[in-house]
């Protein structure tokens, strides 16, 4: 099996198969003019590269992007039982900026938030159930639009969120609030198929869909509360605040993350957020 037959078999688009074959052939010749076997380069012939790389005028962010496919090129090898080790596993470009959304939320915020939007009478039973998704199990806009009937466990109490090529499949718990919403919304529509959140008996959705209802319910939020800007900033808020109750690895788990790096990003919302803390109560303030 070639690397692309192996990138093809783990279900990446083209556009993602050839992009990760032109990184991969630069890395490869740079071994090839070095004399190292690709089988056998090690973790301090990756740093060679890496600073080649540099010298070279190479971006951080292009460098992260041929690091990550070195990454599954070296699982490749190890699945074609070429190597036993995978020296890309414990490299990390340093400085390496990942802008979060600004002014995140915090959690008190978002349930009172999530109350007061609930309890509106010109909000569709649709709306509600999106948002609650939203502020308890941190989903993302796409992941809206894939949610299916089935994947709704309400005597378990639990959510099923699919994964895709860039998430992991994860199964979440349901607030109590959201099981009383999600069975009164169930009972009203009675086919028991399809995704969640179509209208009539339609199998598909899409995305500009959902996006179109959302646009119109962060209109009403943020006649609720001003600092609401969009799902992305209620995502990284409830990433950011399941970082203070949860381990790391966990919280990767619950957010669908497929690197934990994903997740240490948001760490740095916990660490401005102590900032603010500190300096509202400093006794010099």
């Amino acid at each position: 099996m070639t690397f692309t037959e192996y990138l093809q078999q783990k279900r990446y688009s083209e556009i993602t198969v050839n992009r990760y074959t032109g990184y991969i052939e630069r890395f490869l010749a740079w071994l090839n003019a070095e004399n190292i076997d690709a089988a056998l380069f090690t973790y301090n012939e990756l740093l060679s590269f890496m600073g080649h790389c540099q010298r070279n005028g190479v971006t951080k962010r292009t460098a992260y992007g041929i690091l990550c496919v070195i990454r599954h090129y070296c699982n490749y090898l190890i699945h074609e039982g070429k190597r036993t080790d995978n020296p890309a596993a414990g490299v990390f470009i340093r400085g390496l900026v990942r802008k979060l959304p600004a002014n995140p939320l915090n959690m008190e915020d978002l349930e009172e938030l999530y109350k007061q939007y609930s309890i509106q009478l010109n909000v569709d039973a649709s709306k509600k159930i999106m948002f609650g998704l939203l502020v308890y199990q941190g989903v993302t806009v796409g992941e809206l639009t894939r949610i299916e009937r089935k994947d709704i466990r309400l005597k378990e109490g639990k959510i099923r969120i699919s994964g895709t090529k860039t998430t992991n499949e994860r199964t979440l718990d349901l607030n109590a609030i959201q099981v009383i919403d999600l069975q009164q919304y169930l009972d009203k529509n009675k086919w028991k198929e399809g995704k969640l959140f179509t209208e009539g008996r339609r199998k598909d959705i899409s995305e500009k869909n959902i996006n179109n209802r959302l646009q119109h319910m962060f209109s009403q939020l943020k006649q609720l509360n001003p600092k609401v800007i969009n799902a992305k900033q209620i995502r990284s808020s409830v990433i950011t605040h399941w970082l203070r109750k949860h381990h790391l690895r966990q919280v990767q788990y619950m957010a669908g993350h497929k690197y934990v790096s994903s997740t240490q990003r948001y760490q740095l919302n916990n660490l401005d957020d102590l900032k603010n803390e500190l300096a509202n109560h400093h006794p010099m303030a």
